[in-house]
């Protein structure tokens, strides 16, 4: 385990967690709004060094950086900070007649105590907007970064401490086994981003102590793309949403699956794309050498590609596999990289049949001027989302809800839904010391005829 986080030091972390929370710190409204705020101004004040740290990462082409790590955490901010007052607002509950008089209503409460772990492909992102929903909601953090990104985890550990009490939100840094260490703690509420088979790991933990716990996790997104669809938008917004962060988003488009008659034409249009459009000098690199040989494995017959791969760089050109199959290794594992299969299909009955064969995935994309194939594949296929006739714009709208379903996960966060999720519904019954018309103390048969006649 990391020399910097030893079990006895969380532990203690925790302990100090509890306490703060337990002391009502956390719960003020306004406190949390001022927390947020400042968050906000160290974001911005360390934005040249975040663009820097995720670079250095992986890569990350400036304009990237800036719109999916920076801009979209500071957007969802002050979402959060302009709204928060009237999300939280306890709601009234209507009073069944036999209960009068007294006033119902749900409040949202905090859970405690929350774990957040998070992964290398969005270093920041993925760390700081569970965080953002937590700590609005009422909880304290204690966030543990990916190992396999160094300058953002650095990065994190200052912003955090710059920001937070150490007993309201704090980082944890070390590797899987610091993981292991954290999991094995009771903690309140557990957020997790990762992979479906870490997921699994992190759902038994959490069973163990009866803790609630949102899966963000992945599989293999597929895209589905109709006879009747507009082949050149159709090339475009697949290859962009394919080789944004380099492929290495767990909602990207995995593969395409497309009719056999719009084969041949969207093939072309993409080809044309791959060959004019300049991906391979501004495309986020491969996080390490292990990702980078996985990848590189699932790379078989007949392939399109411009440009030359560089191991050293861990740089894979993006390419098209414009004959895949169905039984092909791309087509059985998350990609997570530039590798674009595409598989053919003839009719709708024959692609629902093999669709459904994978795991839920986060999104399913779908290009069809016909409304009726799209509705039909919608109902069809389930997925934490669905996005029609573009990608990945469903997961960049912080009014909706992100997640996934089966394998690819479960809960919601983004903007008032994480607010909702790190929260639970509390009921709250008050009575006035008045006469109570239908008090249930013996003896009942005196009692009976009234409750029957109100209590029909």
């Amino acid at each position: 385990m990391d020399s910097h986080t030893s079990q006895d030091q969380i532990i203690r972390s925790i302990t100090q967690h509890k306490a703060y929370f337990e002391s009502g710190n956390t719960l003020p409204l306004q406190q949390r709004i001022n927390a947020l705020n400042l968050l906000e101004k160290n974001l911005i004040a360390n934005r040249d060094a975040l663009i820097d740290a995720l670079h250095q990462d992986l890569g990350k082409p400036e304009l990237e950086a800036h719109v999916a790590e920076y801009h979209f955490l500071l957007e969802e901010i002050r979402l959060v900070t302009r709204k928060l007052a009237k999300w939280v607002k306890p709601g009234r509950a209507r009073t069944p007649l036999h209960f009068h008089p007294s006033r119902a209503s749900i409040q949202r409460d905090p859970f405690g105590v929350t774990l957040i772990i998070a992964p290398w492909n969005y270093p920041i992102q993925l760390s700081i907007a569970p965080l953002i929903s937590a700590i609005a909601a009422g909880n304290t953090v204690i966030l543990k970064p990916s190992e396999l990104a160094p300058p953002s985890e650095q990065l994190l550990t200052k912003l955090i401490a710059d920001t937070f009490d150490p007993a309201h939100a704090t980082v944890i840094t070390g590797d899987a086994s610091t993981s292991r260490e954290l999991l094995a703690q009771p903690f309140d509420f557990i957020f997790f981003t990762g992979s479906t088979e870490v997921g699994r790991i992190v759902a038994q933990q959490a069973a163990a102590h009866l803790t609630p716990c949102i899966l963000e996790l992945g599989g293999k997104c597929p895209v589905v793309v109709d006879e009747h669809t507009d082949i050149e938008q159709t090339a475009r917004r697949i290859l962009i949403g394919k080789f944004f962060n380099g492929g290495q988003t767990c909602f990207a488009p995995d593969f395409v699956a497309v009719h056999e008659n719009a084969h041949a034409e969207l093939v072309a249009a993409m080809t044309e794309l791959l060959r004019t459009t300049p991906w391979h000098q501004e495309m986020a690199h491969i996080i390490n050498r292990r990702h980078y040989d996985r990848i590189q494995s699932l790379i078989t017959g007949t392939e399109v590609c411009f440009e030359s791969d560089d191991a050293d760089a861990l740089r894979i050109a993006p390419r098209l596999l414009p004959d895949a199959q169905w039984s092909d290794p791309a087509l059985n594992e998350e990609i997570f990289g530039p590798v674009l299969p595409i598989v053919k299909f003839s009719n709708r009955n024959e692609l629902i049949t093999r669709l459904r064969k994978f795991t839920s995935p986060l999104a399913l994309y779908l290009f069809s001027s016909d409304k009726s194939f799209t509705r039909e594949l919608t109902h069809a296929i389930r997925s934490g989302s669905v996005c029609i006739n573009d990608t990945m714009k469903q997961s960049g709208n912080l009014n909706l809800p992100f997640g996934g379903v089966g394998a690819s996960g479960h809960g919601r966060y983004r903007g008032r839904f994480g607010v909702e999720s790190f929260t639970y519904q509390r009921p709250v019954v008050r009575r006035p010391f008045l006469k109570d018309l239908f008090e249930i103390i013996p003896p009942y048969a005196e009692k009976l005829p009234m409750i029957r006649r109100f209590l029909k």
